[in-house]
């Protein structure tokens, strides 16, 4: 019997994808990949690389090359489709990382389509027209259904990976707190007031933030001397790495959304106590207080208490629910 084959169209951040592709093959799938980027650029003639040196030296375009990578990754991206008759499914996270046009060529040969936002809509809400390229579209802040009805959206929590083999072997170094994150001023008083309390109680702390050269304003003195600081991401290999040998997880939400990131899942994959500033979590099925602290301003002086309350286990039929292998079997069902 051969095997399914299945479109993954998804962002190159954090190689995010590069998991999902090893999860998807250990469910038996063959998977044809689309990234946003890792292309590598070549000049399609001697004509426009002069073009291109002509403009950068005269005219001081440093843009122009930009432009030429874009339209390259878009031909790439194309060839790639026009490679393959059909798929039985394509699976597409943020569908608004990518050209209408390819989702359009994806839409025409896929049987299924299934998109999954794990981003706030309001932070960029053209990814809306998109929404009728696909069976289903996702979005996991569940506040979304509320402010766009007219899209019939559907609602779908994050997931955890669970591929045999996903945690290379015990990393040397283990923390008390381990917390990755991109730099974004919403959560930033939050960042410093949990980082000071955390160092104050705790000898193991590990505070990564990524910094990349297109934010518009740099982190405050407090984390650039307190924390470690990176230009490129953190690959999400890395983070797991980290996040299943730490002892508490910590998730700091932005304000444009109350999805569940993949650190909340992280947190009942591995079995963790997890501190979040996310209040939505009180909701969830796998909820329990002695798990999850939902961090306020004027709560800090009762985190000691839950972090020395024992870790109460969840029902293992609640745990399956979220993982990878669960969640896309869901959506399949329901086409």
């Amino acid at each position: 019997m051969s095997k399914k084959k299945l479109l993954l169209i998804s962002p190159s951040s954090f190689n995010l994808y590069q998991l999902i592709l090893r999860n998807l093959e250990y469910l038996g799938y063959e998977v044809v990949h689309i990234e946003d980027q890792g292309y590598k650029f070549q000049y399609t003639s001697l004509l426009q690389r002069i073009y291109n040196l002509i403009r950068k030296v005269f005219l001081n375009d440093r843009y122009y090359k930009e432009k030429l990578k874009k339209a390259y990754i878009f031909i790439k991206q194309r060839e790639i489709l026009y490679a393959c008759d059909s798929f039985d499914i394509a699976l597409v996270l943020r569908a608004d990382y990518f050209k209408a046009d390819i989702i359009n060529l994806a839409r025409q040969k896929a049987k299924l389509m299934i998109s999954f936002h794990f981003d706030g809509i309001s932070r960029d809400p053209n990814v809306l027209e998109y929404v009728h390229f696909f069976d289903q579209f996702y979005v996991f802040d569940k506040d979304d259904l509320k402010r766009y009805p007219s899209y019939n959206l559907l609602y779908s929590p994050n997931f955890y990976l669970d591929y045999p083999g996903l945690l290379k072997n015990p990393y040397d170094k283990h923390y008390n707190v381990y917390y990755v994150s991109t730099f974004h001023e919403s959560r930033v008083q939050d960042l410093i007031a949990i980082h000071q309390y955390m160092t104050e109680h705790y000898s193991k702390v590990k505070f990564v933030v990524v910094c990349s050269q297109y934010y518009d304003s740099d982190p405050p003195e407090y984390v650039v001397e307190n924390m470690e600081i990176r230009n490129e991401t953190v690959s999400f290999d890395e983070q797991l790495q980290h996040v299943a040998n730490a002892d508490i997880i910590l998730d700091l939400v932005i304000s444009d959304h109350k999805g569940f990131s993949f650190r909340i899942l992280e947190g009942v994959k591995f079995g963790k106590k997890v501190i979040t500033t996310n209040p939505r979590v009180i909701e969830a099925d796998f909820f329990h207080p002695s798990n999850f602290f939902i961090l306020t301003d004027d709560n800090f002086d009762d985190i000691a208490a839950f972090l020395n309350t024992p870790y109460s286990h969840i029902d293992p039929k609640i745990t399956e629910k979220y993982s990878f292998s669960s969640w896309l079997q869901s959506k399949i069902e329901l086409h």
